[in-house]
This record gives structure tokens, sequence and C-alpha cells, in this order.
């Protein structure tokens, strides 16, 4: 089992006891975007979709944010990160891929259960691409903590060892204070480009964790982007969350245009 894991499990248990999954589909004021909640299905599983749309005309690109261990309603929805996006002209799709064969993160779950989410996950892209005012050229990923391994491993099988059903296209990756699956680094060949968002003071995933994937990407020659912030711990706060909204916005404009 990945210590680095083990470590995002226990925070999760402190962090985020009580969260409740809110499967409704009344989304509150707080994510007041043109928003609604349907179902997809993976492997006989009925999982949750949000999709957060601009208001302005589309085709939209879209990106897929993959929440963390603490669920789809965790901490990161006070980031903003979806009206960041939207205001960005993206449509921002939020996958509750715990309904999935994953189920709900366990720290003893290791490789087997994040292999699980990454089927469920390359069902919800091609979902994605399907919808409506959805460009169908490719899209992009987000992910937060454990999200941040789940997308990671979910781009490195895309590029590296692509299912019989393989995703859209995946334009870029931005994983936030997260790190690239252990099962994923000896045998990863390409990725698309990658955002590394990293607090220096993380306690449940070292930022070690970031200077490793730093490395991995450079010998693969994948193009990446990295940003350390000082005095920050598992997760962001204050200007440096607007820092990383900002430079999630300009990343993904980027690439995933």
């Amino acid at each position: 089992m990945v210590p680095e894991i083990m470590n995002v499990g226990r925070s999760i248990q402190k962090q985020f006891t009580g969260a409740v999954l809110l499967l409704v589909a009344a989304v509150p004021a707080a994510r007041a975007q043109n928003s609604s909640v349907t179902k997809f299905q993976s492997e006989h599983k009925s999982v949750t979709i949000e999709s957060f749309i601009p208001k302005i005309n589309g085709p939209h690109a879209a990106v897929m944010v993959v929440h963390g261990g603490g669920g789809p309603d965790g901490d990161w929805r006070k980031s903003g990160i979806l009206e960041a996006l939207t205001a960005a002209g993206y449509v921002a799709f939020v996958p509750h891929y715990f309904d999935g064969s994953g189920g709900k993160w366990e720290p003893s779950g290791g490789a087997e259960q994040l292999f699980a989410y990454i089927r469920t996950l390359n069902d919800a892209a091609r979902f994605v691409a399907q919808q409506p005012g959805v460009q169908k050229d490719g899209i992009g990923l987000l992910g937060f903590s454990l999200g941040g391994y789940v997308v990671l491993g979910l781009a490195e099988e895309e590029c590296s060892h692509p299912p019989s059903q393989p995703s859209p296209e995946i334009k870029a990756v931005v994983e936030m204070y997260g790190a690239m699956p252990e099962f994923a680094v000896s045998r990863m060949t390409t990725m698309p480009p990658v955002l590394v968002l990293h607090g220096e003071n993380d306690d449940v995933v070292p930022v070690s964790n970031a200077y490793t994937l730093e490395k991995l990407l450079k010998n693969k020659s994948v193009p990446y982007e990295i940003k350390i912030y000082p005095h920050q711990g598992h997760g962001f706060e204050g200007a440096a969350d607007e820092d990383v909204k900002q430079r999630t916005v300009a990343f993904l404009k980027a690439h995933l245009q």
C-alpha cells in the first residue's frame, strides 16, 4: 500500500466525517450556474454526474472535475473552481465516481480500487463527449488529492495502454496535491500536458511527490508546468487559491482548444 495514499485516507476520515453526498437534482445556490444532474451507466452501476454549463453559447470544451476522498461535496467545492471554469467558457462535469464499482474510498483499497475508479471515469469521459453542446475532439481533467492520483492514472492508461473502449482524447491534466499512482510510474510512456499544483507544507501528500512527478514528466519529455505554494498545506487558501484558479484556466486555454 502506498504510504501517501494511506495518508490521504486518514486525512479524509479526520476532515470529512459526516459529509453528505447530495444526489438530488436541486443544486445549491452556492453552485450558481446553469447546472443539471443526471446519471450514466458503468459496470452495471448507475453513477451520478453533475454538469455546470457556461451561460454563453457553445459548443464548449469539457473539463471533468474529479473530487478527492471526501466525496463530491468535499471542501474542494469552496474553492470556486467550478465558477472559474464556466466563466472561462468550459463546461464542467463532476462524476460521483464513488457510485461506481470502486465504492467509497478506503485507505486499504490500494491499486485495485484506483483501477476501478479509472474504469468508472473512462465511462464518464465517453458520456461527457456524447452530451449536446460539448466539443467532441477532446477533454481536460482536473483532480484534487485522491482525484489527482486518479486523473493521472486515467491519463497514463489512455495514453500508454488504451483500454478496449478508450475515452475521448485527454488534452490536458491539472492535478492538485495528488501524485502519480505507483502502478503507473514504471509503465508510463507518455502523457498529455500536466499542470502540477502542490502546497509546500502538505502533511497528507508530501510535496516530494510533486517533485517526483516533475522528474518523471521531464524524463518522458511530457510538457508540464509546476507551482509549489509556500506556507500552503493539503489545499489552498487566500492568494494561493486565487492563483491556482488563474493558472488552471490559463493552462487549459493553452492546451484545451
